[in-house]
């Protein structure tokens, strides 16, 4: 039975331990912490000393009604930061919708000198297109852990000593000035990650750091070259690239264990990672994803070959074809498979292959995989299309049942939309 709280019962929630209640205020989003004032009289102005402060979409969406509401919004969150008491661990601004919402550099200089000793996580992130050169006071903030930023020219400041505790960097729509991108690198001796997505003015990317361990990249521009010889430790590359100029841009990779690459152009991958790479930079590759891969190409068939053989310890593939323009269904034909007893064992567990019209590539790729690969658990070949009637759908799945498994306990799934899936 439920009884109405009086005053000879204890009210656990004023009672809780203030590191419990940073958590329980940590975690909930500023209009949220702002409510708890009303929970007891301890909690009044409990909100006022939360070490996050977090704005996002939900919270700016709330004064769109306004005739200004990027003015409303900016004054709200200073007077948040200058009634806050006590230290500010995490400051994050991520309104990623399409809203007219700047982060002005008169703003920044307002709410850093309230947090700059404290703050340990700092993002600052907008749609807006619009980019004001990034204030010099960010870089007084020598606590960073985590940097995330977006929409601001980078320049580094002559006196700027570096941001020695930085872990984690996020560089979003950024334009760099001359050499400042090596300039902030430099000066981040334990950085680990590293993402630069859809930044612009620059030609040469070369990743010199030696603590970096994961880089993701996402160009929007044309640039050169992609040099990462210097970045001894990085394990994970991810390369996301959707334009023309793609031959030879990476000149140099260290030994990585996860490589991911999505190209929206249909550029032969041999083009873009030179062959001669293979050997001395997929020796320890563990995982690989190639999204809008072209199976359709007898040449990047022979380049995952070369992968593969290239890449004795690999654990995981996932291959992803899309091509909406593609009306035929290719038959199998047996003179163009590949040989798949001329070499050794592979140690891949888990493959996924995708595309969007049967091909005689694919499926020979899939016997490649299944007669090489003794420790296989599962391959699942998913075939997205609609255009498949059941007389395909029955010789597809017939290939793959007689095709030989080196794996006694390899499941193979064929998925397609249209029908259920089958499984063997």
């Amino acid at each position: 039975m439920m009884t109405l709280f009086n005053a000879n019962q204890i009210d656990r929630i004023s009672d809780l331990p203030s590191n419990v209640i940073d958590v329980i205020l940590g975690n909930l989003r500023i209009r949220d912490q702002v409510r708890t004032s009303i929970l007891s009289t301890k909690w009044r102005y409990m909100w006022t000393s939360a070490p996050h402060l977090y704005f996002d979409d939900d919270f700016y969406q709330r004064f769109l009604v306004l005739d200004d509401p990027g003015a409303v919004v900016s004054k709200i969150i200073t007077d948040v930061v200058m009634l806050h008491n006590g230290p500010i661990h995490k400051f994050s601004i991520c309104i990623y919708a399409d809203f007219d919402f700047k982060i002005t550099t008169e703003d920044i200089n307002l709410w850093i000198p309230f947090m700059s000793r404290d703050v340990k996580h700092l993002e600052l992130v907008t749609h807006c297109v619009f980019k004001d050169p990034m204030p010099d006071i960010l870089f007084s903030c020598k606590e960073l852990t985590y940097f995330k930023c977006s929409s601001f020219i980078l320049s580094i400041p002559p006196n700027f000593c570096g941001f020695e505790k930085l872990l984690e960097l996020h560089l979003v729509c950024v334009e760099f000035e001359s050499s400042a991108l090596e300039s902030l690198m430099s000066g981040c001796p334990f950085l680990e990650k590293l993402v630069i997505e859809l930044c612009g003015d620059f030609e040469y990317l070369d990743i010199s750091s030696p603590t970096l361990k994961v880089l993701l990249v996402k160009l929007e521009y044309d640039i050169k070259s992609i040099c990462l010889k210097k970045a001894k430790n990085l394990v994970d590359f991810t390369l996301d690239a959707n334009y023309n100029s793609l031959s030879g841009l990476i000149k140099s990779l260290p030994k990585i264990k996860r490589f991911s690459m999505l190209r929206g152009k249909k550029i032969p991958l041999a083009d873009i990672i030179p062959p001669t790479l293979l050997t001395s930079s997929f020796s320890s590759l563990e995982y690989l994803k190639l999204d809008e891969f072209n199976l359709k190409e007898r040449g990047e068939l022979l380049y995952i070959v070369s992968v593969l053989k290239s890449a004795p310890r690999l654990i995981e593939l996932t291959i992803r074809q899309s091509d909406n323009n593609v009306d035929t269904i290719q038959v199998l034909d047996h003179s163009e498979e590949l040989e798949c007893s001329s070499w050794g064992g592979l140690k891949l567990q888990t493959v996924n292959i995708e595309v969007e019209a049967r091909s005689q590539h694919a499926m020979s790729l899939i016997k490649l995989i299944l007669a090489n690969s003794p420790l296989l658990k599962t391959l699942t070949f998913n075939y997205s299309s609609e255009k498949l009637g059941a007389v395909m759908l029955f010789r597809i799945s017939q290939d793959l049942l007689l095709m030989k498994r080196a794996s006694p306990r390899a499941q193979v799934k064929f998925l397609c939309s249209t029908f259920p899936p089958f499984v063997w």
